[in-house]
């Protein structure tokens, strides 16, 4: 049975990539508590996980064609530090959390399709969009040795920040701006022609929240003789309600949008013949619309906020046990209480814009992960595992993301010594969905059946 507890190592393997690659919803990494049940007094390992999700529009508002990939890929920190014994243990842990970035420059205009509040003069197309939680904490296992096994508690704190970075398009509908001024005529030809007065703006923003408070607690139960650990382990909700910063406006040179949706300078617009104008009039306008709105170039900074972001509660329940000589059965299922992600929304203000927001719907369901598996110990220095996952998409029609994602993991261990080396795999497939104004969703959408790749490796060391 010594052979079966090296086994131990191996079956994280599987569960660290697929922890990043198949989390569903904004899941990123998941804190290495599992180190608790490393032998010897003191244990450290370190270990990142790499993952390359492509998931790309099919189709846009009805139009399908090649918009590129809008995810990008990324890394998961991983580090944990364990001391104690048999009956007590305490471990200290990072990992990044909770995350998401999206580049929307393969769709058409470099961005999304336009979203205008209702009643609002501006409009804004996101070009991307990126946000991380980093999350430190420590975790203790209090354990009881009786005959039939080893029980144990366990329970810690933990402590998440927030970080969003967003970049989009705006315009701002000037029609309506020069009633009751000298420019009145101006706009009364724009109204007359259907016509519009647009300032194009790009907008960048940094929006922080400070470091809040979580706890984990569970229970375990083992038996080494037959290499048996069962443990269910709840993590609590964190809310970001604070989260602020600043950003810039960047103005762009105004220009007039026709009723065809034609796009014309200033100038070009006001000369035409049809309104009668003479030279010194045409002027008088263009010059007076130049000194009424902010010159091309300028960068107006802002304030930023962002809605209440919540990290949900989570409750995993995992086992192993040894099935025959060298051979482990592993499986573990995860609840995710995602439907606490409805709609996220984005909001600038200055004296000079105004306020305005920028909104993106999910409107979510619970997300279900489960995994089950086989490990295996070839010698006294290497084993492998593999196994099949399968997480339920979260998505619901509101946005189209993260759809059902379906899951083979697989890695080695290679120990000497105090010395373990983990190298891991892992490839998915995500099935197609859509998106749709009747669902919640400020545009329609669809995207076809995509992969996700990844690839972990740590490095462990017991003293």
């Amino acid at each position: 049975m010594q052979t079966l507890t090296k086994l131990l190592a191996a079956t994280a393997i599987g569960l660290t990539a697929v922890s990043g690659a198949q989390a569903g919803g904004f899941q990123r990494g998941i804190a290495d508590t599992d180190i608790l049940f490393e032998s010897g007094p003191y244990s450290t390992r370190a270990g990142v996980t790499y993952i390359d999700p492509r998931r790309g529009f099919d189709s846009i508002n009805g139009a399908s064609g090649d918009y590129g990939t809008y995810t990008g890929d990324y890394l998961i920190p991983s580090y944990a530090l364990k001391f104690g014994g048999d009956q007590f243990a305490c471990a200290g842990h990072f990992t990044e959390s909770f995350a998401a970035e999206a580049n929307y420059d393969g769709a058409p205009g470099g961005a999304l399709p336009s979203f205008s509040e209702p009643g609002s003069t501006a409009s804004s197309r996101t070009r991307s969009i990126e946000f991380k939680s980093n999350e430190f904490g420590a975790t203790c296992r209090l354990s009881y040795t009786a005959e039939i096994g080893r029980f144990s508690l366990l329970g810690g704190v933990y402590f998440e920040d927030f970080d969003f970075d967003g970049s989009s398009f705006g315009e701002r509908n000037l029609s309506g701006a020069f009633a009751g001024t000298p420019l009145a005529g101006a706009g009364l030809l724009l109204a007359g022609t259907g016509s519009q007065l647009i300032l194009p703006t790009e907008v960048d923003v940094n929006s922080t929240g400070g470091y809040e408070t979580g706890y984990r607690i569970g229970v375990a139960y083992e038996r080494p003789e037959i290499a048996l650990r069962v443990q269910g382990l709840y993590r609590s909700e964190v809310k970001h309600d604070s989260i602020s910063g600043g950003g810039s406006v960047s103005v762009d040179s105004a220009f007039v949008r026709l009723a065809d949706g034609t796009q014309v300078s200033v100038p070009t617009f006001f000369s035409n013949p049809a309104f009668g104008l003479s030279a010194g009039q045409q002027a008088l306008i263009v010059g007076g619309i130049g000194q009424a709105t902010p010159a091309p170039g300028a960068v107006i900074p802002v304030e930023s906020t962002l809605s209440t972001a919540i990290s949900p509660q989570s409750f995993t329940l995992s086992g192993q046990t040894g099935i025959a000589p060298g051979t482990l059965l592993l499986a573990s299922l995860r609840w995710t209480d995602w439907s606490t992600n409805g709609t996220v929304v984005s909001t600038i203000s200055s004296p000079i814009t105004g306020t305005s927001s920028t909104i993106q719907p999910y409107n979510w369901r619970d997300g279900w992960t489960a995994n089950v598996g086989l490990g295996r110990a070839f010698n006294e220095t290497v084993s492998g595992a593999i196994s099949f996952g399968y997480d339920r998409g979260v998505s619901t029609g509101s946005d189209t993301t993260y759809t059902d994602l379906y899951t083979v993991t697989g890695g080695v261990s290679l120990r000497r010594g105090f010395a373990e080396l983990r190298i891991g795999g892992v490839v998915g497939y995500w099935t197609d969905g859509e998106q749709s104004i009747d669902d919640g969703a400020y545009f329609d959408a669809t995207v076809g059946d995509d992969w996700v790749y990844g690839g972990s490796a740590s490095l462990k060391l017991s003293f």
